[in-house]
């Protein structure tokens, strides 16, 4: 990933360019599909996005925020990660677009003045993987308007949550829940209702 996108090629382009080439447990390209078409359909306009990896995902976030005139911010803590990501933001197109932190998550985001309409979940702590998810969403759920999306990534392939995210979003009861199936890994879709 070297040349930086001309005037003629679109961040489409880019994407397509560079399909099969993402590593550091990146999204697929389908999923990166799916989460542009969510934030379209939705018109989000306020993104947080936790484990940025190398800006596969966030680059498919900015495509999409571009259209509805809103803005990413997104966490990696991992500094190697994190300063690829920055190139590759530089390269598709999209910096302008993104607000990217180095650090951890949970450290991070109270520090947040922002509320978000759409947030993509997709880190695990190193320490406490099954917890994770649930971690993320508990730090994140107060900053989530209403209406807004809280999405996961990994809830089908046996990586991420064990099932006590689903589990505790059904004891909130005002979440409506639902799953992208675009790859095998799986996004999960929850809508706060109230």
């Amino acid at each position: 990933m070297s040349e930086t996108i001309t005037e003629k090629e679109t961040v489409e382009e880019f994407l397509l360019q560079h399909k099969n080439k993402w590593t550091f447990f990146n999204v697929p390209f389908e999923d990166g599909q799916a989460l542009e078409n969510l934030v379209l359909e939705n018109n989000s306009q306020t993104i947080l996005e936790i484990g940025t990896s190398t800006g596969h995902s966030t680059i498919w976030l900015a495509k999409a925020v571009e259209k509805t005139g809103g803005k990413i911010i997104t966490i990696e803590i991992d500094k190697n990660r994190h300063q690829q990501a920055l190139k590759n933001f530089k390269e598709a197109d999209v910096s302008h677009l993104i607000e990217a932190k180095l650090g951890d998550a949970l450290q991070i985001i109270p520090t947040l003045n922002e509320t978000f309409d759409f947030v993509f979940s997709d880190a695990t702590l190193t320490v406490q993987p099954k917890e994770s998810y649930l971690l993320f969403f508990k730090a994140t759920e107060p900053k989530l308007k209403i209406g807004g999306l809280y999405t996961m990534h990994n809830v089908t392939d046996g990586y991420g949550d064990d099932g006590r995210f689903f589990k505790y979003l059904e004891k909130l009861g005002n979440y409506q829940t639902s799953i992208i199936r675009a790859s095998h890994n799986g996004i999960s879709v929850s809508k706060k209702l109230k």
